[in-house]
């Protein structure tokens, strides 16, 4: 079997035992090239996934090497995978969930894709259920913008990072708020979308098992469906629940906000650090700046910080949405933005 000693396949397991976890654990085994290491850290199981984990070690393939740890205190997921990420070696690390199915191409078409030495690869995810929890799959091609990012995400089994975009991730203790209202792998996907240095494979690499007691599991939610009815629901909702909701995003944003200032500070420190700083990406571009206007935006309420928003939204309309939309829908769809937020971000209405 070939392998690649340079990437680290890094896994945060709870209670998964009965949940699929010999499943995934087969498909990394399987993989047309081999990781150097797989880390798994578990968040306190009280199943019998430990012992799964230890099992899976002793016939891991020839030359993996299978690391172990249990946390003694329960840590969350986003503690829980910096740490774990921290403790791998790899060049590459790729994040994977405990329940997932890998095809047999992902870590070596990903870390193809890295060879010349861009911070993160995302690849596509195609759900599935095999308990009947339902599903929804949009075959377009999405984007990877930093603007996209600021309103979703790739998730974090999509990921291959380079090790030292970790650099620019802060610790909990440095910027816990954003460790509070979002995901780890939204800082990463974030972070390098500051950077300038993305690359999304336009194929489906992984298989995301849907079911309702997964921890990223979301509700079905049909006014979500695109249709011109759910659209003016949406707006509706946006422009009677302004007030309720908007205080709620404005601290949401102003975590997002904080949190990219954080990443062009260590970007120009390591930039001054380095003597070959043309090599390392920084935050120091064009979309960046805007991005830090539009989170200014989104971080007030009032007219002015309406119509900034609106600049910014038109501006980059092409790259807000999930995919490109061909004006005058896309020239609509950032004007009705806004007040559709509002319906989007409504459960945060106090969440603690």
């Amino acid at each position: 079997m070939k392998q690649n000693k340079a990437v680290s396949v890094v896994m945060c397991t709870y209670n998964g035992a009965s949940r699929h976890l010999r499943e995934q654990l087969d498909s990394i085994f399987s993989q047309t090239v081999l990781p150097g290491e797989i880390v798994v850290q578990d968040d306190g199981s009280t199943d019998d996934t430990m012992a799964v984990l230890n099992e899976y070690a002793r016939k891991a393939p020839e030359g993996v090497d299978v690391r172990i740890f249990q946390n003694t205190t329960q840590q969350g997921i986003n503690r829980n995978f910096f740490s774990a990420m921290h403790r791998s070696v790899g060049e590459l690390i790729a994040v994977c969930d405990q329940d997932d199915i890998w095809l047999p191409t992902k870590l070596e078409e990903q870390a193809a894709a890295m060879a010349d030495g861009v911070m993160m690869c995302v690849c596509r995810s195609e759900p599935f259920s095999d308990t009947g929890a339902p599903v929804r799959y949009d075959r377009r091609c999405p984007n990877c913008n930093l603007i996209r990012l600021f309103y979703a995400s790739m998730m974090g089994h999509c990921q291959m990072l380079r090790r030292s975009l970790l650099y620019y991730i802060p610790t909990e203790d440095e910027q816990p708020e954003i460790y509070r209202r979002t995901c780890y792998d939204v800082m990463t996907a974030t972070a390098a979308a500051a950077l300038d240095s993305i690359r999304l494979i336009d194929r489906v690499l992984v298989r995301q098992r849907r079911y309702a007691e997964a921890a990223t599991y979301v509700k079905y939610d049909t006014h979500r469906v695109r249709t011109s009815s759910n659209a003016a629901f949406m707006v509706w909702y946006g422009l009677t629940h302004w007030g309720t909701v908007k205080p709620w995003m404005n601290a949401h944003f102003s975590a997002r906000r904080d949190f990219l200032e954080w990443v062009w500070r260590k970007s120009m420190t390591k930039q001054i650090a380095s003597t070959t700083a043309a090599d390392i990406p920084t935050a120091n571009n064009r979309i960046f700046a805007d991005g830090i206007r539009l989170l200014n935006a989104e971080c007030n309420r009032g007219a002015a910080a309406l119509f900034s928003l609106w600049r910014y939204y038109v501006r980059y309309r092409h790259v807000l949405f999930y995919t490109y939309e061909m004006d005058p829908v896309a020239l609509l769809r950032a004007l009705l933005h806004p007040f559709m937020q509002v319906y989007n971000y409504s459960y945060l209405v106090n969440r603690k």
